[in-house]
């Protein structure tokens, strides 16, 4: 694998937005944007749940230090590194070529994907269906880092966080409510009916919705099961609706996550590597068994 890939970071961690409706904790995730890589004697643990990559490219997933998932990868390579692709796949490369040796799940459309834990189970989502528009340049431009991305090769990242459909958050008109932090960034609802992400250090703000109200007013951020987030008030006519990110498309599992440079971004669920249904050590559940490790024969990346 090229040296450059080595700069890239192993790891951005996760946590989960704790609402009234949630019980979720600090957990791990690998993203395609920036491209991620975990590599052999490293793992992604959440909770009881561990996907671990051993150096001969065995890739297997821990419940409670007991395996639950073999997705059968082992070869006779050595020092292996897995990434999620921009098609939706897991793939398994040689740490010192470019070629892929092996892959998990489908292809699927061209876009920006995931690998996340979520209540018990891991699942690719994707592809992104909306994204706020910010890039990691935005953040770094405002603080003026005398390293430029030197943040970008750290291997343990910062906290995301995530909404899930159903789940509301209430402003105030008395000022900024922060409903999510991530390492330097906040996203807020703003006293003026606007959801907004800040720069903490700065307290600059690196993007907000449009438009804002007039006055100070109390309004309510809603993640709907189609994908949408809507930003609502009330008024004499009853419910309104001040900006609406993301679009409607059909009802599934979503996650809100906002990203450690200020980018928010919706996914919504590919597949379920693991669901939780399989009590019998090393046997994939019926989700996982159609997405076992095929074996790919010098592909470029």
């Amino acid at each position: 694998m090229a040296d450059s890939y080595h700069l890239l970071p192993l790891i951005l961690s996760l946590s989960l937005l704790i609402l009234p409706s949630s019980s979720h904790a600090e957990t791990q995730a690998m993203f395609s944007e920036p491209l991620q890589f975990l590599f052999g004697g490293q793992s992604l643990t959440d909770g009881d749940l561990t996907l671990s990559l051993s150096n001969d490219c065995g890739l297997i997933l821990y419940k409670a230090g007991i395996p639950v998932l073999d997705f059968n990868t082992s070869t006779t390579t050595s020092y292996c590194a897995l990434l999620v692709n921009t098609h939706g796949r897991l793939l398994l490369v040689p740490d010192n070529e470019q070629t892929i040796t092996q892959a998990i799940s489908t292809k699927t459309n061209s876009g920006s994907y995931a690998l996340l834990f979520v209540d018990g189970k891991l699942g690719i989502f994707g592809p992104a269906i909306w994204n706020n528009g910010v890039s990691r340049s935005t953040l770094f431009n405002i603080n003026q880092p005398t390293r430029g991305l030197n943040h970008e090769k750290l291997k343990t990242g910062l906290a995301d966080y995530i909404l899930f459909p159903g789940d509301t958050v209430t402003g105030s008109a008395n000022g900024d409510v922060v409903i999510a932090q991530n390492g330097k960034v906040s996203t807020v609802i703003i006293n003026k009916c606007a959801l907004a992400v800040k720069d903490d250090t700065t307290n600059k703000t690196i993007w907000h919705t449009w438009p804002t109200s007039s006055e100070p007013t109390e309004c309510f951020l809603e993640f709907t099961s189609h994908g949408e987030l809507l930003l609502q008030g009330y008024n004499e006519s009853g419910v309104y609706t001040q900006w609406k990110g993301g679009y409607s498309a059909r009802e599934k599992l979503y996650v809100c996550l906002l990203r450690y440079f200020g980018r928010i971004t919706i996914y919504g669920l590919k597949t379920w590597l693991y669901d939780g249904s399989s009590s019998t050590a090393l046997a994939p559940t019926a989700a996982a068994s159609v997405v076992v490790a095929e074996k790919i024969e010098m592909v470029a990346i």
